[in-house]
């Protein structure tokens, strides 16, 4: 197994001992025969984890819970390079973000960041979705969020399974809309990003936005 030869059965197995105990080894080897690989393993879900651990319930849970504790370490630590500074979405600072929190996702998800007007970050929400074909951005939660926020710009981003980053008809269709109730409301739509594995497509670069 290539996740072996390289490494990462060891390192995964470290990480859940405290919660594993002499069984470590077998659940690392069962999470990477489900899925693959770490990145994958770093992006699943509690509930995809505890059942791909085959450790029962009380054990499983405890393992998925050092995962995604892990998990929210890594993306705090990664999300350091949008603080304090003008975000542009172009950047590959950004993008390298972006990727690291939807490029290896087996579910559609969707993340709102907000802004100050000076395009400070504020704060993100995620919302996991299923394999759909076509996103869903929650408009009333996200003008709430806004207001609760003062935000007065946003960035929306979500991540297509298949493999391809083009926008679709149905994500044109759903950034138009949100662009015309924030317009109204005075908050910018900065850009709408599509991210597929390390690839990042902007709506704005293409614009859409």
């Amino acid at each position: 197994m290539a996740a072996q030869e390289a490494g990462q059965l060891s390192v995964l197995a470290a990480l859940i001992q405290p919660y594993a105990a002499g069984d470590a080894h077998d659940i690392a080897r069962r999470l990477i025969a489900r899925f693959g690989s770490l990145r994958t393993i770093y992006s699943a879900s509690v509930e995809a984890l505890c059942d791909a651990t085959g450790a029962g319930p009380r054990a499983g849970s405890k393992v998925a819970a050092a995962i995604v504790g892990a998990r929210r370490l890594a993306e705090a630590a990664t999300r350091e390079v949008l603080l304090g500074q003008a975000t542009d979405t172009n950047t590959l600072a950004f993008r390298q973000y972006l990727v690291s929190r939807l490029g290896s996702r087996r579910e559609e998800c969707v993340m709102l960041l907000f802004f100050t007007g000076e395009r400070l970050y504020i704060a993100e929400d995620l919302y996991v979705g299923g394999k759909r074909a076509e996103i869903r951005i929650p408009l009333r939660r996200t003008v709430r969020r806004a207001f609760d926020l003062d935000a007065r710009r946003i960035v929306v981003a979500h991540n297509h399974p298949s493999g391809v980053p083009q926008p679709s008809a149905s994500d044109i269709a759903a950034t138009t809309r949100l662009c015309a109730v924030l317009e109204a409301l005075e908050i910018t739509l900065d850009d709408h990003c599509v991210v597929s594995g390390n690839s990042v497509v902007s709506m704005r670069a293409m614009r859409l936005v």
